[in-house]
């Protein structure tokens, strides 16, 4: 999908949470919908440069963390155990489950390290909720790209799997995009309602939270026709594989 989609699907799932009871604080609340709508864009290294400002300049300020850090990096310990060569414009190198596992490993440590060399040890739960919210940015994007034509290769580069769905993000025609966000802003009102109405407890706000999301995403992925498709691992559209084995 494109990014303004990613942004607002996420930023909806993170009102929903933070609108669950979770979490009850205003400023835990603004890390967690920071952390996720950061996380949101990560993914998408193969981002280009808007020619003017936009509501994707932002955006692309934020991914040159993934494309200038962590891809490097990333085909970097590729390199060391398998065979082949991997570049770091490749989009399936963060399209996958191995991809935002280092992803969130170097962003750890980057929050992690400076906090323990100061000794600001108070601030590790901050630390820990935008970490959260960032790997649960990272797992939206991911859910919200295996809908689309392109989809994503859940474990690039060791078992060459492609889910995709049928989805075209750009086709205006299309009215699916438009009726995920619908659901997923109809669960928030739900959430927000009852909580500000008292009509439930409120130990069930959280579970109703969850299993909400999770139906809207499944609902998400059925309508969008998500099949399996191990042939097709190697391309992303009409490129060339850059994985080569030898």
């Amino acid at each position: 999908m494109i990014t303004r989609h990613h942004v607002t699907l996420a930023l909806i799932c993170a009102l929903i949470l933070c609108s669950s009871g979770l979490f009850s604080d205003p400023f835990t609340m603004a890390l967690v919908i920071a952390g996720t709508c950061f996380g949101a864009v990560l993914p998408d290294i193969q981002m280009t440069k808007p020619r003017r400002l936009t509501f994707r300049t932002p955006a692309w300020y934020v991914v040159q963390f993934s494309r200038r850090i962590c891809a490097p990096l990333i085909c970097r310990l590729y390199r060391e155990v398998l065979p082949g060569e991997f570049q770091v414009n490749d989009k399936r190198l963060t399209h996958s489950l191995p991809g935002l596992a280092v992803i969130s490993a170097i962003l750890a440590a980057m929050l992690y390290v400076p906090v323990t060399v100061s000794g600001a040890a108070f601030l590790f739960p901050a630390t820990t909720v935008f970490l959260g919210g960032v790997i649960l940015g990272m797992g939206l994007h991911l859910v919200e790209d295996l809908c689309t034509r392109k989809g994503i290769w859940p474990f690039f580069p060791f078992i060459p799997v492609t889910l995709a769905g049928s989805i075209r993000p750009c086709d205006r025609t299309d009215p699916r995009i438009a009726q995920y966000h619908i659901q997923h802003a109809m669960l928030l009102l739900v959430i927000a309602g009852l909580g500000s109405r008292a009509f439930l407890p409120r130990g069930l706000f959280l579970p109703l939270g969850i299993i909400g999301t999770a139906a809207c995403l499944g609902m998400m992925v059925g309508l969008s026709d998500v099949s399996v498709d191990p042939e097709t691992a190697g391309t992303i559209g009409t490129l060339a594989p850059v994985l080569v084995t030898h």
